[in-house]
């Protein structure tokens, strides 16, 4: 068993062996692991989006080899256009969403572990907001299967159990305080009110540690029915009101006005600056809005995770250097060193550090980059510098004395810090600047109460007087802006403005309130926000109010209400904390209700069906979803998108295998035989036939036989005895189905074999009544344009030909590029037919970069003997190396053969041209109903004074050629004996 594991790394297990995989290469197999079969050349784009193309294919070859040679010649990944895990390779991810979705919740606890943890791909934004999102869902799908399983438990008495999984859950998210409160409960319900106490006070300082806040109200109260032994009281809903824009931010910077000067003046003096002040100041604002002032920046900012890393905070701010500049040309010592903290961008092999001197050489590296990084940005504004790692610390220390007293070309520094949280070594350095006259650190202060009521009055509340309530709000808030908004919005909420109250309600940090919000929303917008989580990329306000059953405008005001809240942002949720705290109140049996609703309308808006497809799938719908999967193919087809195509006949397979007694039988065949359909017209003909094959030799329904003998009838178009069999075998059963679709598509398919067979007149015959129908559908009218078009031309009816085949290469233009091909071959052959053979060269070859397709081969036959007939045997050489025609059956190989024989003669190379007659001779011993084959072969035979030629001409039917065919008879003395038109 070969195994891949993603979860909490990444590595390739080979029986006892783990092969560590390569960061790239890890992506790859990720990708495929999640998305299934995908093309090289979107994976190469997500994984080297800088680099060329044709590097980035090759980066992703050199990336694959590597792999295998890691593996001892196993190859993880395989395909040549589209790649797929090897089928005998199991993965974690793969098991961990298969055993959710079949409720295995027990067998998911040991799947643990980050998608691709450790691994960084800064240097790729879509694929890392790919991986992001992966991330969050696996990480869901963990969390919801191990509290589905803790409830279980719960329900069943095992509470040991449940609470060793509540424990897990609440290590894996310490900041959750619905598992919090789940631990809490459970230990209680066991009997131990102390350990319950216990987990209580250490969320509690948690909380306080890291956000500055306590717990939500829900968890108090919780704490309290544990501390009294009683039972717990029912949540009562609380009256909520919209919440204005204004609150969300401010529109005016205020009270800023004497910081911005003093900024102004260091600015002109070439001083460094820096904000400091209290959490909630208003440092971010004021450094964000400076800096735009002054031009491009890049925005660096510090986290609080980033102490427990070294150089966690540089290796964050160069990456979005490198990403914004990715051309900037560095010395190649520069980039060594800094190969030190960005490994995946400059990969290098470097020995370990030995001494203070190598720390001091990647101090002035990064000094040297930011000199170079004066070129393209302007300034270099660094935020929350209290969060510095000690590494970072120490290499922005260094940065600060070398670039203050710098060129103007070098990029200004501009930080912000929480005021004594900076760590000492920055803050003695800092200092030292300042008193040199080389930095200025300016201190943000409190708004003043005069400065409240002007705040106050940006804000342009209804019902509110600034002059009566700044004063107390001012004392109550200590003139902070964020917490004066954080308290506005509570009061907003309560519905009231206090003059003067005693008391303001609690003012939460934003991250507490942001979680909060979710059960302050009204019903209407609560169940809005759980129709937007489920919709996910496909909601809009019309498509929520087709799945809730209300008209657009009446949810226009709790859609006010998610965006006042700050729950949605530009039509999307705000960020995915807030998402996840919807799906959590959303019951899994209400998600299937949502998901099945959405599909519905979705549908009826007219969307992708592959994005309808989904919905029904997770609402547990997988036959209707394979349904939709097949429409979705079949419209990447039309588009010659054939990867687009399989991917999801690909759907329609994979979940057919695991729900195939749910799934309709009709469509499990019907994406086999579309499937032979996109080999045919991708020239995989053995592929192609194969499947036919196989699905005919079974029962079918009547009308998956009769596209499949249609099916069969194109893929043996070089034997037209053979399609005709199988195309009039389809048009009869059509017939007798009643289907009028069916019945056009067999008929044309039909017409085409009878003209093959030199049967042009009867082909005529089973068109021309559809001509007068003027179906509605374009694609039918370029069949029936095209065909009939080719056949006046074959039968020298040209003025009727011309309008039609140019009518269908106008519609095929905008549906469908491999019509467009094939109706391009079809006027360069009436061109042929009139004696113009040229005139339509330059669409041909149009038409000809549109391909590959099987019709691709029939356009270079064409326009090879178009070339011919305009004495240009080189350009006919030149399309006829390639042999078109050679896969389309014995009489397109015989064709293009004694094509290739004239051409060869012309240029007066006559044993190369005795042999492809040779060769095309032979084909020709064994056809059958090939007039056209048969007469180019005698041509070439005549030229090259072949006896055979006459017995060649004894086989064509009387009345079967066109007029260029008979011109060439002619020409070389064999008109003699054939019917006139």
């Amino acid at each position: 068993m070969v195994t891949l594991h993603l979860l909490g790394g990444a590595s390739l297990g080979l029986g006892d062996r783990q092969v560590p995989l390569e960061r790239k290469a890890a992506g790859v197999l990720a990708y495929l692991a999640l998305e299934g079969p995908t093309p090289r050349s979107k994976l190469a784009g997500l994984l080297w989006p800088e680099t060329h193309e044709r590097a980035a294919r090759n980066n992703l070859v050199q990336s694959l080899r590597r792999l295998r040679e890691a593996a001892g010649g196993y190859e993880a990944a395989k395909g040549e256009a589209v790649l797929q895990l090897a089928e005998d390779l199991e993965t974690d991810v793969g098991r961990l969403v298969s055993l959710t979705l079949q409720g295995k919740y027990a067998q998911v606890a040991d799947l643990e572990g980050e998608l691709l943890a450790g691994y960084d791909y800064d240097d790729c934004p879509d694929f890392a907001d790919w991986l992001e999102a992966e991330r969050e869902h696996l990480s869901g799908l963990w969390g919801e299967a191990l509290e589905n399983e803790a409830r279980r438990l719960e329900e069943g008495g095992e509470l040991r159990k449940a609470l060793a999984l509540a424990l897990r859950l609440w290590e894996a998210d310490p900041f959750s305080e619905e598992h919090l409160r789940r631990v809490m409960r459970l230990y209680y319900l066991r009997g131990d009110r102390g350990a319950a106490l216990s987990v209580y006070h250490q969320g509690r300082e948690r909380l306080r540690r890291e956000f500055g806040v306590d717990p939500l109200p829900e968890t108090q109260a919780l704490v309290q029915v544990i501390e009294r032994g009683i039972a717990l009281p029912l949540a009562r809903p609380q009256p909520r009101r919209e919440i204005p824009l204004s609150l969300g931010e401010p529109p005016v910077l205020v009270g800023r006005e004497e910081a911005w000067g003093r900024m102004e003046e260091a600015w002109e003096a070439g001083k460094l600056i820096f904000l400091t002040g209290e959490p909630g100041i208003g440092k971010t604002r004021l450094l964000k809005d400076f800096a735009r002032t002054k031009g491009s920046f890049v925005w660096m900012p510090g986290l609080p995770g980033d102490q427990g890393t070294p150089y966690a905070f540089c290796a964050r701010g160069w990456r979005e250097v490198i990403a914004r500049c990715p051309d900037l040309p560095l010395p190649s010592w520069v980039r060594r060193e800094l190969g030190r903290i960005l490994p995946e961008v400059f990969a290098l092999d470097l020995p370990p550090w030995k001494d203070s001197t190598d720390r001091l050489r990647l101090f002035t590296a990064l000094v040297e980059a930011a000199r170079e990084l004066g070129r393209h940005v302007g300034v270099l504004a660094m935020d929350d510098l209290q969060y510095l790692d000690a590494a970072s610390a120490e290499a922005c220390a260094y940065m600060f004395s070398q670039l203050a007293s710098a060129s103007p070309s070098v990029p200004r520094l501009l930080g912000a810090y929480r005021q004594g949280e900076l760590p000492p070594e920055v803050q003695a350095i800092m200092d030292g600047l300042v008193e040199a006259g080389l930095a200025v650190c300016i201190d943000l202060k409190p708004l003043q109460p005069d400065e409240v009521e002007t705040f106050l009055t940006s804000l342009d509340l209804p019902g509110l007087s600034p002059r009566d309530l700044a004063p107390t709000l001012f004392h109550y808030a200590g003139g902070n802006p964020f917490y004066i908004l954080e308290t506005l919005r509570t009061l907003w909420e309560v519905g009231e403005w206090p003059v003067a109250p005693s008391r303001f309600p609690t003012s939460h940090r934003a991250k507490a309130l942001a979680i909060r919000c979710v059960g302050m929303l009204s019903p209407t917008a609560l169940r809005l926000a759980q129709v937007a989580a489920v919709l996910g990329d496909d909601l809009s306000l019309e498509v929520a109010a087709g799945v809730l059953e209300s008209a657009p405008l009446e949810l226009a005001g709790p859609w006010a209400e998610l965006e006042a809240a700050r729950v949605l942002r530009q039509g999307r949720f705000a960020h995915d904390l807030l998402l996840e705290a919807v799906k959590e109140r959303i019951p899994l049996s209400l998600q299937a209700h949502l998901h099945r609703r959405i599909a519905q309308v979705l549908a009826e808006t007219g969307a992708h069906p592959a994005r309808v497809a989904q919905h029904w799938l997770e609402a547990g719908r997988p036959e209707v979803a394979a349904r939709c999967w097949l429409v979705a193919a079949r419209d990447f087809q039309a588009q010659a998108l054939y990867v687009e195509a399989k991917a999801m006949l690909e759907k329609v397979f994979r979940h057919g295998q695991a729900e195939r007694s749910e799934m309709e039988e009709t469509a499990w065949v019907e994406a086999q035989l579309l499937l032979a359909d996109i080999y045919r017209e991708e020239r995989r003909y053995r592929e192609a036939d194969a499947l036919l094959v196989d699905l005919l030799s079974g029962p079918l329904p009547l009308k998956v036989r009769v596209e499949a003998l249609r099916a069969r009838a194109y893929l043996a178009i070089g034997d037209h005895p053979r399609a005709a069999e199988y195309a009039g075998e389809a048009y009869l059963l059509a017939q007798k189905l009643g289907d009028e679709e069916l019945v056009h598509l067999t008929r044309t398919a039909y017409a085409a074999a009878l003209w093959g067979l030199g049967r042009a007149d009867e082909a005529i015959h089973l068109l021309e009544p559809e001509l007068a129908h003027g179906h509605p559908d374009p694609r039918h009218r370029i069949r029936i344009l095209a065909y009939l078009g080719a056949l006046y031309a074959h039968k020298g009816r040209f003025p009727e030909a011309y309008p039609l085949l140019e009518e269908g290469y106008y519609l095929a233009q905008k549906q469908d590029p491999y019509w467009q091909v094939l109706v391009a071959a079809f006027l360069v052959g009436a061109d042929v037919e009139r004696g113009e053979p040229l005139a339509h060269r330059e669409l041909a070859r149009a038409a000809w970069a549109l391909g590959p397709f099987d019709v691709s081969e029939y356009l270079a036959l064409v326009l090879a003997r178009a070339y011919l007939e305009a004495n240009e045997p080189e350009p006919a050489l030149k399309l006829l190396a390639e042999r078109p025609g050679e896969h389309l059956g014995r009489a397109y190989a015989c064709l293009s053969l004694a094509y290739t024989s004239q051409a060869l003669m012309a240029l007066g190379r006559v044993e190369p041209a005795r042999q492809a007659l040779t060769e095309a001779l032979a084909l020709a011993e064994g056809l059958e109903g090939a007039p056209r084959a048969l007469a180019q072969v005698a041509v070439a035979g005549a030229r090259l004074g072949e006896a055979r030629v006459q017995m060649l001409l004894g086989r064509i039917p009387l009345g079967a050629l066109g007029p260029a065919d008979r011109r060439a008879l002619e020409e070389v003395g064999l008109a003699l004996g054939l019917e006139s038109p």
